[in-house]
């Protein structure tokens, strides 16, 4: 008897047993029954895999997704119930679903699914640049193609990192396409490189991936407030995003919002016009500053829109003479130079804001705080918009998103470009907002940097808003001091001085770091933080460096605890500064992680380049603490001079 008389040959997609009509050109079967090109097999026993679905078994499916997509879910339920149906459907253990949010240029890992929590908790704060430098993850995302790979294939330090904290091995993706955008991807993780299974789950994925698509970003759209922040100017600043304040009364936060405009960029009018869409009028708010008596005038007027059209057009931020635009003399906006920012809210209204010098222009520094502030001020303006449809659960929960949103968009996304250093950065919160610090800031003449790490006492949204504040203050100080120490003094005083009566007073430990990048003198002052370590590569050795001080806004006056010390640095040395997150982590037997094991960690991975050394010292704490919840912020820094 024929060998083949012994078998079926059997297509995996529709389980029938039938005849191919031969390879195409992509070297697959064409089958007469479904009608699809798919892999077919000959066996005895058909090795139909058992997520595989006929076609009654597709419609269900099919429905159950939609009435969960129809559900006016929030995002996190969406995701779960989307990830928990997938992974019941397909037996897997490990789905992620990214969201790619394209004017930030980064990819997020918005949820994860597994039975292993431990696992859920360390890797659910993933976020990747959209850059192709990543590999096949971004590469699936601009070319919006299904793929499936091996970690062994990819080159990035990511895949490795990915791989030893999870154990994956080889990955489905698939993009989420929304008008053909790409708005995310869903990945499914195996433990195998064999890459029989995936092409099933993809096809049962495939099936509703257009519909969690649409339901993704209608999520978005509601829950989400876009953050384009990239720094806090000043205490008002943070008050206005992070309190409800002002957010049941609309006219005075805009006042607000312009008199914090008018402070930050040093201009005698400040203007906001807003033009709600479908309107015929928009409305006018102006303060006027008396820059040397200290005088403050705000006026409100509504215009017809049709008078303001060349203004409402404006696309795009620009500086001109007032002069140039007639209507600006008629608003009363007169000087030497005007700034119009435009900003479109999620609602359709368009805002128009508008500044202006009497003597003077309008300087690089004060366009870019200018641009951060408007970024927020936009946040604080949709916020409260949203505030009247919400409950009190759901307005604290969009408020804590937005904190935490505005909190990773102040610590460095992207290293300096300082010749002849390599940094690394790393911190993951207890909670969603975190009260450590740390920050690169590189003088406008290139001739400093500072390197700092910060500690502030306490949890959540409150040590956020310190954290928030002292940077402002700590960016504006780099600019006009050069000591160490006197920035530390100038932000104690701070510190004292607006906390010493609250309820709970708020303090701040810290390392400052000043690198003369002209005569390559290093100067160090601490505030008891407590001490760094020093890797000298002449000597292969590693040095505890304490720095003493005093923690900031505990006394009014710490002149008494002034620490500055020179810092030997040579070509192929490393620093690690850290937070007591780190040595403190506890595993499961209330055992600390410890300087001993933080020393080892670093020494076994210094050949390695700065940001992979902290990537490393991370898995080797979570390795540590296995599955116990994470009670601090844990932060590290790394810095190498090459």
């Amino acid at each position: 008897m024929n060998e083949e008389s012994d078998f079926e040959r059997i297509c995996l997609l529709c389980a029938e047993p039938r005849v191919p009509s031969g390879l195409t050109q992509r070297g697959r079967f064409f089958c007469q029954t479904c009608q699809r090109e798919w892999i077919l097999e000959k066996r005895k026993i058909p090795r139909v895999g058992k997520n595989v679905l006929n076609s009654e078994e597709k419609t269900e499916f099919l429905l159950e997704n939609l009435s969960l997509f129809n559900s006016s879910l929030g995002l996190e339920d969406l995701m779960f119930r989307f990830s928990e149906l997938i992974a019941d459907r397909l037996k897997k253990d490990k789905i992620a679903i990214f969201i790619t949010n394209l004017e930030l240029g980064e990819i997020k890992l918005a949820h994860y699914y597994s039975k292993q929590k431990y696992l859920q908790r360390a890797i659910k704060r993933f976020t990747l640049d959209y850059d192709l430098s990543y590999g096949i993850l971004v590469e699936a995302m601009a070319n919006r193609e299904p793929c499936f790979y091996k970690f062994s294939d990819q080159t990035h330090p990511f895949y490795s990192f990915y791989s030893k904290l999870t154990g994956t091995k080889s990955q489905l993706v698939l993009p989420i396409l929304y008008a053909n955008i790409a708005v995310g991807m869903i990945t499914i993780d195996y433990d195998e490189e064999d890459p029989t299974e995936y092409i099933e789950d993809e096809e049962i994925l495939k099936i509703v991936v257009g519909q969690f698509a649409v339901s993704l970003r209608n999520s978005l759209l509601f829950s989400k407030s876009k953050n384009q922040s990239k720094h806090f100017r000043s205490l008002h600043t943070a008050a206005l995003t992070l309190s409800q304040l002002y957010l049941n009364n609309h006219n005075e936060m805009i006042r607000m919002i312009l008199l914090t405009l008018s402070g930050i960029v040093d201009s005698s009018i400040s203007c906001l016009i807003e033009y709600p869409i479908d309107s015929a009028k928009v409305k006018v708010f102006k303060v006027y500053r008396d820059l040397d008596n200290y005088e403050l005038k705000t006026h409100t007027e509504s215009i017809e829109s049709k008078e303001l059209t060349s203004i409402l057009q404006t696309k795009e931020i620009m500086t001109i003479d007032p002069i140039k635009i007639p209507i600006l003399e008629t608003l009363g906006i007169i000087g030497k130079e005007s700034m119009i920012v435009p900003v479109k809210l999620e609602n359709g209204t368009i805002c128009i804001f508008i500044l202006a010098k009497q003597d003077s222009r309008f300087p690089n520094e004060e366009i870019e705080a200018l641009n951060a502030f408007v970024s927020l001020a936009r946040i604080t303006m949709e916020n409260s918009n949203l505030y009247q449809n919400l409950s009190n659960k759901e307005r604290l929960e969009k408020e804590i998103e937005i904190a935490k949103e505005i909190q990773s968009n102040l610590l460095p996304r992207n290293t300096p470009e300082a010749e002849g250093f390599s940094f690394g950065g790393f911190m993951v919160p207890a909670r969603g907002i975190g009260g450590d610090y740390y920050d690169f800031i590189l003088s406008p003449n290139r001739n400093e940097l500072f390197v700092c790490i910060g500690d502030v006492s306490g949890k959540g949204v409150a040590a956020g808003l310190v954290m928030a504040t002292v940077r402002t203050i700590l960016h504006s100080l780099v600019r006009v001091k050069d000591s160490p120490w006197e920035i530390l003094n100038d932000i104690n005083n701070y510190l004292y001085s607006s906390y010493k009566e609250a309820i709970t007073p708020r303090f701040m430990s810290m390392i400052l770091i000043r690198w003369n990048l002209v005569t390559d003198e290093v100067d160090v002052s601490g505030a008891g933080h407590g001490n760094f370590y020093h890797y000298q590569v002449n000597q292969k050795s590693l040095h505890s460096i304490e720095t003493g001080g005093v923690i900031l806004g505990i006394s009014p006056d710490i002149s008494k605890f002034k620490n500055e010390s020179k810092l030997q640095f040579h070509a192929g040395d490393t620093i690690l500064l850290f937070t007591d997150g780190v040595t403190e982590a506890l595993n499961a037997s209330e055992k600390q992680y410890g300087e001993p094991s933080l020393e080892k960690s670093f020494l076994s991975n210094i050949e390695l380049e700065p940001k992979k050394i902290l990537e490393n010292i991370y898995l080797d704490l979570k390795e540590f603490v296995k599955e116990q919840e994470q009670h601090d912020d844990i932060t590290m820094v790394a810095v190498r001079k090459i």
